[in-house]
């Protein structure tokens, strides 16, 4: 086929035609870029110099230009190059930047010899199709600083992410980063470094597709089609293999090509609304406004799915309704399990239908996902293992192998950084493929199905706040289709979940505490929580029985306890082994607690006298933690607890939440304290004798007819001579050298962890403790170190049965552990 002729539009313009008997490649191409409009003549139009700032460059790269090709060596057609480009700088008002020159390479070649109906192409028409070209397909030239290109590769990242996380993974571990290889193919569309022949008909396909965005799926197929080569390979060598990917035959094409559009059916429609909106039409104008988007996406760290896709899926189209944008086709590959991570309470009052709940508090309460503040200790976090095994029990076994399973992500706005862990885990830790997060929370996809008269699974108190019953949803008798089947599933499995925890009246495993409306005492409060009044006053702890015989505590100095550093509290739960395992409720005795000569004291206080009901060092307690919900509650975690992930104590403040903060941090500064006298107390312990020395000794000793262990047990008449003549020490406070000495080793941090350095002077300044029995001078120090006790404290007893007193052997074995003392976290007036 040959063009014959123009057609002329009213304004005087042409257009190119085609014969009847096929179609040519110039007339598709216009069809798809410019439409029915005529050629601009913009560039017969312009006579302007080459002279801008960068013609040497422009001059450069259009002599190395498929250099390979004799068309592109003719100087005639080098010079049309440049004059082309120059003017696209000046009628675009752009500077050049490199990579021009491979896209308008292509559209030169429509009028090269060898290729048909070369001479119906003019140069008018080539160079309209070029701007077009860059302006739909590849509008990363009309940014100074390429920020729709930089925008680009955190959505390839993302697509990556979402596909193939292990490569991702990789890519990471190994410091890969996408512009180091997908440049050239985002740039030129694929153009560089592929056969002419073959880069014209992969254009073919892409123009007749006509979207832009599928650029990102194609550089993904392009990565993955050598994913054996990229996962064996040495971290020197992935450079090399990834810019020398591409298609060189008409099998990849094919190959790669395909495998692009079964990524993108397999993509939620929200990546690709945003590629279009961020990359290819980019809103924001101007560099400040661009690089403040990108930093919104580089903080972003997860792949997000708009609360309207969500809905579509939850609520599949009803019947004679016309399929939204955003819901899915019956023929969707692909179904989206919605994982609800909001606590208990808040699943049951409310939720969507197909939603499944996945309660993080219940499974993993002594983790940081609990919803709990930290105010002292570190928080345990759930192994990835645990966490695949929770879901599994959650979404079934064969989840994890079903791959048109999708798995979003769902949870209340101000738990980000919840879903952000979580997320982090399934995807960077375990690699699990189609992982997302509900952008905007449970609240955006909730009043986005409220606002289109979904219906929502309610439920209305009764007796309790835990006794809740369903009402009826008619969203799962109006879904059709595999959608519908997906969602009826779903709401089976997330009913079957609801019933078990609607009958939870008891308290788990945790704090022993059943507060209202909690689901566990590890897990997150329900939001009426602060609302309520104080709890009700008992003359025992909540979790001790009624009958209980208080009379059997030993006693405290009132006075006393009232003269050091003290708070006013009602003790929920004191933990002791005499006491069964009660239910607790949101009820203690009125208490003291107070910091008195390096102990953690909790006294009831019954007619003007103290009664013990926990003591305990302050070197043992392993954390303190309240939740966000119950600023007033502290729990109490110690070492000496069998159960460590469970609290010895709960105490409520009653003077508010500042008194959590006043007590945290008091506790920091007596930990503080008590931990560098220990450590002064060991650097001034004698040194042993050296072994001349004490080969000295034993030779004396064998000549006057004894042993070095009778000498040890009976003094003789001139040791007790000598041992008189020394004056006692006197049991004082370590010397200012010696706190010097301490201070210089471990230098005061306040809310930090110790440094390498830090634990490295530690370990150097307190020998580690051998296994052997104290001597003579070690009892002394330890003797000048504890004050005596009195008679009183001797004959009662310092520590409740459930918390004994640690030696002093135990504490320095503990504070040479332990380092500098562990921070204290404030809690949030939140």
């Amino acid at each position: 086929m040959r063009w014959q002729t123009r057609e002329t539009e009213k304004d005087g313009s042409e257009l190119p035609t085609e014969e009847s008997s096929g179609s040519g490649r110039l007339y598709s191409w216009w069809r798809r870029l410019i439409g029915h409009k005529g050629s601009s003549g913009s560039f017969s139009r312009w006579h302007g110099s080459l002279d801008e700032p960068n013609q040497r460059v422009i001059r450069a790269d259009c002599e190395r230009t498929r250099a390979d090709m004799e068309y592109f060596r003719q100087p005639l057609v080098r010079d049309k190059m440049e004059a082309m480009l120059t003017c696209w700088c000046r009628t675009q008002k752009e500077r050049y930047k490199q990579g021009l020159n491979e896209v308008l390479a292509l559209f030169l070649y429509l009028q090269a010899p060898e290729h048909p109906h070369a001479a119906a192409c003019t140069d008018d028409e080539v160079f309209d199709l070029f701007t077009a070209f860059v302006k739909d397909y590849s509008p990363f030239f009309s940014s100074e600083e390429f920020v729709p290109l930089q925008c680009a590769f955190i959505f390839f990242r993302r697509l990556l992410l979402y596909h193939r996380p292990d490569l991702h993974n990789l890519f990471v571990e190994k410091g890969v980063t996408p512009d180091m290889f997908c440049m050239p193919w985002f740039l030129t569309l694929f153009a560089s470094k592929t056969p002419m022949r073959l880069a014209m008909q992969l254009w073919d396909r892409h123009l007749e597709r006509g979207e832009p965005h599928f650029f990102l799926f194609l550089a993904a197929a392009v990565v993955t089609s050598a994913e054996k080569e990229i996962l064996q390979a040495e971290r020197s060598a992935l450079p090399e293999i990834l810019t020398s990917l591409g298609m060189y035959s008409r099998e990849d094409m094919e190959g790669m090509w395909s495998s692009a559009e079964n990524l993108l059916m397999q993509t939620p429609a929200t990546f690709v609304r945003r590629v279009r909106r961020i990359v290819l039409q980019p809103e924001v104008k101007g560099p400040e406004e661009g690089h403040k988007q990108l930093e919104r996406l580089e903080k972003e760290g997860v792949f997000f799915i708009l609360a309207e896709e969500v809905v579509g899926h939850c609520y599949p189209a009803r019947p004679g309704e016309a399929l939204k944008p955003w819901q899915p086709s019956a023929s969707c590959p692909w179904r989206l399990l919605l994982l609800d991570l909001r606590p208990a309470a808040d699943f049951e009052a409310t939720r969507l239908p197909a939603a499944v709940h996945f309660d993080v508090a219940q499974l993993f309460p002594q983790s940081a996902w609990s919803g709990r503040k930290l105010l002292w200790g570190k928080e345990s976090e759930p192994q990835p293992s645990q966490v695949l095994a929770a879901l599994k029990a959650t979404l079934g076994e064969n989840w994890v192998c079903d791959s048109q399973a999708h798995l979003c992500l769902l949870g209340r706005s101000e738990e980000s950084l919840l879903l952000r862990a979580l997320y982090i885990v399934l995807t960077k830790d375990l690699s699990l493929r189609h992982v997302s997060v509900a952008n905007g929370g449970f609240e955006a996809v909730m009043k986005c199905a409220q606002k289109h008269n979904y219906d929502i699974i309610e439920s209305q108190p009764e007796n309790g706040m835990l006794d809740r019953h369903p009402l009826p949803s008619s969203a799962s008798v109006a879904a059709e289709g595999a959608a519908a089947a997906a969602a009826a599933a779903a709401e089976g499995a997330a009913q079957k979940l609801s019933s078990v925890l609607s009958s939870l009246k008891r308290v788990t495993a945790g704090a022993g505490v059943r507060l209202p409306g909690s689901q566990s005492p590890g897990s997150d409060e329900p939001r009426s929580s602060p609302g309520l009044g104080p709890p009700t006053l008992l003359a025992r702890p909540g979790n001790w029985p009624a009958d209980f015989d208080m009379s059997q505590l030993p006693r405290r100095n009132y006075q006393e306890l009232m003269a050091s550093q003290h708070w006013s509290c009602v003790a929920l739960l004191v933990r002791r082994p005499s006491c069964p395992e009660l239910q607790g409720s949101w009820q203690g005795c009125s208490c003291i607690l107070s910091l008195l000569m390096g102990k953690v004291v909790c006294a009831a206080v019954l007619q003007e006298e103290a009664v013990v009901l926990a003591e305990f060092s302050v070197l043992q307690v392993a954390k303190v933690t309240t939740k966000k919900n119950l600023p007033q509650t502290a729990y109490c975690h110690i070492q000496d607890n069998a159960k460590q992930a469970e609290p010895a104590l709960v105490l409520y403040f009653s003077h508010g939440a500042e008194q959590v903060s006043s007590f945290a941090s008091a506790l920091k500064d007596a930990r503080q304290s008590k931990a560098a006298r220990l450590r002064g107390y060991e650097q001034s312990r004698p040194l042993a004798p050296p072994a001349a020395a004490k080969e000295a000794v034993a030779v004396a000793l064998a000549a006057e007819g004894c042993n070095e262990r009778d000498a040890a047990e009976e003094p003789s008449e001139r040791q007790e001579q000598e041992a008189e003549a020394v004056p006692a020490q006197v049991a004082e406070e370590p010397t200012e050298q010696q706190e010097q000495a301490v201070a210089e080793a471990v230098p005061c941090h306040s809310a930090e962890e110790p440094t390498e350095q830090q634990e490295q002077a530690v370990a150097e300044a307190v020998p580690a403790q051998t296994a052997e029995e104290p001597t003579e001078q070690q009892e002394q120090a330890v003797a000048e170190a504890v004050p005596a006790q009195t008679a009183e404290e001797q004959e009662n007893g310092l520590a409740t049965e459930d918390v004994q007193e640690p030696s002093e052997q135990q504490e320095h074995a503990a504070v040479a552990e332990a380092g500098p003392a562990q921070a204290v976290e404030e809690p949030s007036t939140k």
